[in-house]
């Protein structure tokens, strides 16, 4: 196993030359992490990890935490079995989903990783007729790798059981913004060989989407072994199983790495105005005519999109989806620069019992 199988590059050697940090220090990348407990993957082999006390009084939020996919400068402990992580080099690519957390009556959203430092990503949906096809979250998908850096890849999985592949293709091209789509089987032999283009030695590619569409099948096909469990679906409602609950990175013996993902139903974004660009081109495109610069796109007049919406150049479903992740992504800017203003507020003291009784 070489570094440069991992993923490694000159990129990230500059970065790790830049820290100083010593001759017995190496890089090692992230296969897994479980509760600040990470396994790490190097040229010595694999390791279990912890940060050390210098880099967790340094960290200020979970994201300043390795994640898995980040490389990390370790030291090898005299035992020869554990490491410590150093430091955290600088991430090319980062798969973000906005979570909240509430603390009495208010809520405060933080950035939750799902995996960094990744060139392709395989949005999958799978053509059963259940519930694994559903346009409006391979749109969330998209913005979310438009987001990271990396680059799209749709899978229409189980075209097999597709009742009109067809009219699913068609439906997908409308929303994929450009992004390659593959209409495969992933259990049929050579079902998987489209992806083959996508995958090598130094390359990573992360698979996103719901449990029971078939991604650990698809590694395994990838793999050419069986790396991942695998579920069938539930028959009473057609949804998966969690095979994977974590993620986790993956080496290929034929080269190239793989990171599996926990399945993603709902994905709440964490990204900027700018990624909703690439997702809703042709909407962003209609709305430069609009009259006026702040619109809507409801009841104003000389609105563009409405006209476009009416003569059927776009549908209103693809509208509703794309003021929707507008509105999130504005309530989620919002929310995170009110908590970063009370960082910066003093505490509030709480009042003396002398003070109370006064009153």
């Amino acid at each position: 196993m070489t570094l440069k199988s991992l993923g490694w590059s000159d990129f990230f050697a500059k970065e790790l030359q830049s820290l100083e940090l010593g001759d017995e220090i190496i890089p090692a990348r992230v296969s897994r992490n479980s509760k600040h407990i990470y396994h790490v993957i190097c040229e010595k082999g694999k390791f279990i990890a912890r940060v050390s006390g210098a880099f967790r009084h340094q960290a200020k939020e979970s994201s300043d935490y390795p994640s898995v996919g980040d490389w990390v400068p370790i030291k090898i402990g005299s035992d020869g079995l554990e490491g410590e992580i150093r430091g955290l080099l600088p991430r090319r690519t980062v798969f973000s989903r906005q979570a909240v957390s509430a603390s009495g009556t208010e809520s405060k959203s933080y950035e939750q990783i799902v995996a960094t430092n990744v060139d392709v990503a395989f949005l999958i949906a799978a053509l059963d007729g259940a519930r694994g096809f559903n346009l409006r979250r391979i749109e969330r998908y998209l913005t979310l790798t438009s987001n990271s850096g990396a680059d799209p890849v749709i899978l229409l999985n189980k075209a097999d059981l597709s009742s009109d592949l067809e009219t699913d293709l068609e439906q997908a091209k409308s929303i994929a913004a450009g992004a390659p789509i593959h209409a495969i089987c992933a259990l049929e032999e050579g079902g998987i060989e489209p992806l083959r283009q996508y995958v090598g030695d130094g390359k990573t590619v992360v698979l996103l989407g719901p449990s029971g569409i078939g991604k650990s099948t698809i590694i395994n096909g990838i793999a050419g072994e069986e790396m991942m469990r695998t579920s069938e679906v539930r028959k009473s409602d057609s949804r998966g199983r969690h095979t994977t609950t974590w993620s986790e990175l993956l080496v290929l013996r034929s080269g190239g790495v793989l990171i599996d993902t926990p399945g993603l139903r709902d994905v709440q974004l964490w990204s900027d105005e700018s990624s909703i660009g690439k997702t809703f081109r042709e909407i962003i495109e209609i709305a430069e005519n609009c009259r006026f610069r702040n619109c809507n796109h409801s009841t104003e007049p000389g609105c563009a999109v409405i006209e476009a919406l009416e003569s059927g150049k776009i549908s209103e479903s693809r509208l509703t989806s794309y003021k929707k992740q507008k509105k999130e992504i504005i309530d989620s800017s919002r929310r995170r620069e009110l908590g970063e203003k009370k960082k910066h507020e003093p505490p509030v003291r709480p009042r003396r019992k002398a003070q109370r009784k006064k009153r």
